[in-house]
């Protein structure tokens, strides 16, 4: 049976995800491959490895989470990384609005016992510009930002169910957008 990996997330507004991405290929020109590199710029909310017939009880049960909730405002203050050094990402300022939108969610989903044990969420909201770096990779990578400053505000409308084959180099594809109200 062929898994794939289930992945909802906040899309940043078109500028931030150009950035994003004109990033990306700055560093991948620099330093090589890293993790992430090919991905669509996201936050994410959780994600959940499943064959591809819960595609259908998952997004009932996001909806049922997201119901009433509606939408946001979301500041992204600055260049940042973990203390591994290992993932460089933009720091949204909102952890608190985005914690809220998707507590519900999670909660609506593990209602359902099939999906409960799959479900994978996010405990620090960030936007990553790389990630499975290695120490010389993390080096370079973190000069090339400074001065780690990028500032950027949008209002948060919707979140995105985006879905892969669980194989490498497979790329995901939008599976729906469930608007905030």
């Amino acid at each position: 049976m062929q898994l794939h990996r289930f992945l909802l997330v906040i899309k940043p507004n078109p500028a931030l995800s150009a950035e994003v991405e004109r990033m990306k290929e700055l560093l991948h020109a620099q330093i090589g491959s890293f993790s992430g590199r090919n991905t669509v710029p996201h936050i994410t909310l959780f994600f959940a490895d499943m064959p591809s017939e819960c595609e259908g009880d998952i997004c009932v049960h996001i909806a049922k989470g997201l119901a009433g909730h509606p939408g946001f405002p979301l500041r992204y203050n600055g260049i940042n990384h973990f203390p591994d050094k290992r993932t460089i990402y933009i720091d949204p300022v909102e952890k608190d609005a985005i914690a809220t939108v998707r507590g519900p969610i999670i909660t609506a989903l593990k209602i359902n016992e099939t999906l409960r044990v799959a479900i994978r969420e996010t405990d620090h909201a960030h936007l990553t510009i790389a990630a499975g770096l290695k120490p010389a990779q993390f080096d370079t990578a973190w000069e090339i930002l400074a001065p780690h400053v990028l500032l950027s505000n949008e209002q948060v409308t919707e979140v995105v169910l985006l879905k892969r084959p669980l194989k490498p180099g497979e790329r995901y594809d939008a599976v729906r957008s469930f608007p905030l109200e």
